[in-house]
């Protein structure tokens, strides 16, 4: 079943700090440490805040997020990505951190962003494997319904 997936990525501690400063964030821990929260439409409209702030060329980055995902990456390295399993030219990928983007936005022109963002959170090759496939069977069962 094809999904889609937008969401920020970090280590799980934190994602903990994004979920309670945000309380419609929810969580999902993930292999190595890491952790993710979902861009629900929910959670979109809660973050989405008038501004002409850059939405670095995704799809679902809520305007005007920039500066709270600048502010959340001076305590660790924060990403945001996008996995479209229908499209794949549309996967997207940004890291963040000590305030600035460090990383991308990717495009699958670079490769693939969601293990590039992966190894720049610092996962190892086989770790990115692992990690890899469990935001994957986590898109197909939240597909799923």
């Amino acid at each position: 079943m094809p999904y889609e997936l937008n969401a920020l990525i970090a280590t799980g501690e934190l994602i903990g700090v994004v979920a309670a400063e945000v309380p419609l964030a929810r969580t999902v821990g993930l292999p190595h440490g890491l952790a993710l929260v979902p861009m629900t439409d929910t959670l979109h409209d809660a973050l989405q805040h008038p501004s002409n702030t850059p939405d670095f060329g995704f799809k679902r980055f809520p305007s005007g997020f920039a500066p709270r995902i600048v502010g959340w990456s001076k305590a660790a390295p924060i990403g945001y990505l996008e996995l479209d399993a229908e499209h794949p030219a549309g996967r997207r990928a940004a890291l963040w951190y000590d305030g600035r983007t460090t990383l991308g936005p990717l495009t699958p022109a670079d490769g693939a962003p969601l293990h590039l963002l992966l190894r720049a959170l610092g996962a190892t090759v086989p770790a990115v494997r692992e990690i890899a496939a469990a935001v994957d069977a986590h898109c197909r069962r939240a597909a799923e319904g």
